[in-house]
Parts: C-alpha cells; sequence; structure tokens
C-alpha cells in the first residue's frame, strides 16, 4: 500500500473523532460559534476555529483578527500615535498660541518645495472636503448617503473656500497652524486640551511638519 493512502487511511479516525467532538462541544453549548471560544465546566477554556454558520468562508482559522477592532480612512474613532511619542525625525514643538503661530515662518522648508507632491498630498488629505480646486466643494458635500432618503453623507459646516479673502489675508504661520490642529475649533480644542469635535482631522498627527509647511505653500500657489 503506498504511504501516502496508508497515512490517510490513519488520520480517518482522528478526523472522526475531532468531528464528533466538535459536535458535542456544540450541542452541549460549550463552543461559542462566534469566538471560537470553548468553555469545558468552569476550569478549562481554549479557543477552536470559528464555523460561522453565515458568511463565504467555512473555517476561519484567524478568528482574533477576524473580530478585532478595524477602522477604514478616515473613519472615527481615529487612531492616534501614543501620548509623548517621537517620531524618528524629531520631536516638533506644538505651538497653541494664536499670536505665536503668526510669526511662524516655513521658509526653512521651501527649498524642498514640490509642488507636485504637494498637489498629491493634498489629493489624498484635503481634496475629498476643499475640492480640486480648493474652493470647499468637494465631493463630500454633494455625496447621497446610503439611506436613499435624498440626505447627505455630510450635513454639517460647508468646508472652508482656500482661495477665499478668510484664507489668503491669514499668515502663513496662522493657515500652517490652522493645518495642523484641524481648523479653528480644532486649534481651540487644544489649547484648552480638549478632544476635537471637528471633522478636520488633526493633520499634525497625520502629517509630516515638512507636509504641512508645503500644503501651506501650495495653497499660496493656488491662489494666485
Amino acid at each position: 500500500m503506498p504511504i501516502n493512502a496508508l497515512n490517510i487511511r490513519r488520520a480517518r479516525p482522528v478526523v472522526i473523532i475531532a468531528a464528533f467532538l466538535l459536535i458535542l462541544l456544540v450541542s452541549s453549548g460549550c463552543y461559542n460559534t462566534k469566538t471560537g471560544e470553548v468553555k469545558v465546566g468552569g476550569a478549562i477554556t481554549f479557543d477552536l476555529p470559528v464555523f460561522p454558520k453565515t458568511g463565504s468562508h467555512a473555517v476561519q482559522i484567524f478568528s482574533e483578527m477576524h473580530y478585532s477592532p478595524a477602522y477604514r480612512s478616515q473613519e472615527v474613532p481615529r487612531i492616534l500615535p501614543p501620548e509623548g511619542s517621537v517620531p524618528i525625525t524629531g520631536a516638533e514643538v506644538k505651538v497653541l498660541d494664536i499670536d505665536k503661530l503668526k510669526t511662524l515662518d516655513g521658509q526653512v522648508h521651501s527649498g524642498s518645495y514640490d509642488a507636485v507632491e504637494s498637489a498629491r498630498v493634498y489629493a489624498v488629505n484635503c481634496q475629498v472636503c476643499h475640492g480640486q480646486t480648493l474652493l470647499g466643494d468637494g465631493p463630500i458635500t454633494t455625496l447621497n448617503s446610503a439611506r436613499g432618503d435624498g440626505s447627505k453623507v455630510y450635513d454639517g459646516a460647508i468646508p472652508v473656500n482656500l482661495v477665499s479673502e478668510r484664507v489668503t489675508s491669514l499668515s502663513d504661520g496662522e493657515i500652517f497652524g490652522y493645518i495642523t490642529w484641524g481648523g479653528r475649533p480644532g486649534l481651540a480644542a487644544a489649547a484648552r486640551e480638549k478632544e476635537s469635535t471637528a471633522i478636520m482631522p488633526q493633520f499634525g498627527y497625520l502629517l509630516t511638519e515638512e507636509q504641512r509647511w508645503h500644503l501651506v505653500q501650495y495653497i499660496r500657489d493656488q491662489s494666485r
């Protein structure tokens, strides 16, 4: 008899016993079909692969990954770096005072400015709200919700027109501060050590200091 066939025949009793034990655990209420957790009596607890009642997968081996929390892009709650963590490029000095922000100068980053790369950073992070031409008419302002009742996905304040006098009259440091802390509401919340409720993310956690200064220069270029 071939070795493979012999191994299969020897494995059959093990498979049958395992299937019988699983059926026994399920029928006795010891096996949780959602998490794979098995409790025998009050002293024994272990995990088995998950056998869901519905779904496209008959067996999900990595049950802990399937049931762990996951967040899509821009979905709350936003996962931020641990408090006090420092990037490999060094810690950035946090400026929350508006008068101090007015004095900031991003010229140190102007030499590395790349208009094409800055346009890409804008498209990825800002365009959905502020629009392709920075007028504050991004897709989020017109996108219909999935409810089918004519309502919009977003019904909050209209995103700021970045080429309007409201923005062009600001100093570079102010624009940098609003990008960093999530607009005026985000800056005000950070100054009070409160969590921001504004839809605009605090990009100080998402973009490097250089990228944010380059966005300031990109906005200036588009305003001319």
